[in-house]
């Protein structure tokens, strides 16, 4: 059995040879009084700076654009430098782009409409298109404004009866020592002068001499007193005027209508009627445009 104190010694002689084994190994420096051995106070140790680390160039070596930094050469549709990582003059990849980027801007593409001018070039052609079709209107308007109205000769005339000796044609032969007669003697209530045109004409008045002239003192036959004005149209509407005359001379009678094709003179009552007498018109003019 072996003696422990014997391990212990050997163990505590061991150590001992392992510390003066490990004191050998090291190089003896001055302290800081002189003697050797001592070791003196180290101050903190400082990290070293990073430093960038600049990669050199490859073999893939690439045109374009020059890194204004660094001076490497890059693609040109290079945003920031390959090299350094400085960003490039985007005015000089312009002539380059990306496929996907193209797709983006065509996919959310809108039409840009110069509303401007479209609204310009709107109103000139709605202005030429109102004068065009104003013209004539304005034309007409100012010449029923500032000329005089034109005599209507009717293409026909006729009545509901008349004097074998004083036609109807007789009160629109532009004399006026020539008269209509209705034949009947009292007043004629009734009987009526009627004037046809061929073409529609836009009447504004009529001249009616009642009697057998105009002398006013002429009055060996009756004359019309009150009288109905029928007018009709191209597309057959009517319109009906009452007049009443004065007893003998000329006298104007307003009857405005566009598009008249007939006119009707209808005798309502007569001055001076007798049982000899018949009522008289001598004349009937019609003026307008034709």
């Amino acid at each position: 059995m072996a003696d422990p104190d014997l391990s212990a010694r050997a163990r505590r002689d061991g150590d001992s040879d392992g510390r003066q084994r490990a004191r050998a190994l090291l190089v003896p420096v001055p302290d800081a009084e002189g003697a050797e051995g001592g070791v003196p106070a180290v101050l903190p140790g400082r990290p070293a700076p990073a430093r960038p680390t600049v990669r050199a160039l490859q073999a893939d070596i690439e045109s374009g654009v020059t890194c204004p930094r660094c001076g490497v050469d890059n693609r040109l549709d290079r945003a920031f430098c390959r090299n350094d990582g400085t960003p490039l003059d985007g005015r000089a990849n312009q002539g380059v782009q990306d496929p996907r980027l193209r797709r983006q801007r065509l996919a959310g593409w809108r039409p840009r409409i110069p509303w401007k001018r479209v609204l310009v070039i709107a109103g000139i052609v709605c202005a030429v298109i109102g004068a065009a079709l104003l013209t004539p209107l304005v034309i007409r308007t100012v010449n029923d404004r500032f000329s005089d109205p034109s005599p209507l000769p009717p293409a026909a005339v006729s009545a509901s009866n008349a004097d074998a000796a004083h036609p109807a044609q007789a009160a629109f032969d532009g004399v006026s020592n020539s008269w209509w007669g209705t034949g009947y003697s009292g007043d004629s209530s009734g009987q009526y002068l009627q004037a046809n045109y061929q073409q529609p004409v836009k009447l504004e008045k009529m001249i009616i001499t009642p009697g057998v002239s105009r002398r006013v003192e002429d009055r060996s036959q009756a004359r019309p007193e009150r009288i109905d004005v029928l007018l009709t149209d191209a597309q057959g509407r009517t319109a009906l005027m009452h007049y009443a005359l004065a007893d003998g001379g000329a006298q104007v009678v307003d009857a405005h209508m566009d598009d008249v094709v007939q006119v009707d003179m209808i005798v309502r009552s007569a001055y001076g009627t007798a049982q000899n007498k018949q009522v008289a018109i001598a004349e009937v003019e019609m003026f307008g445009r034709s």
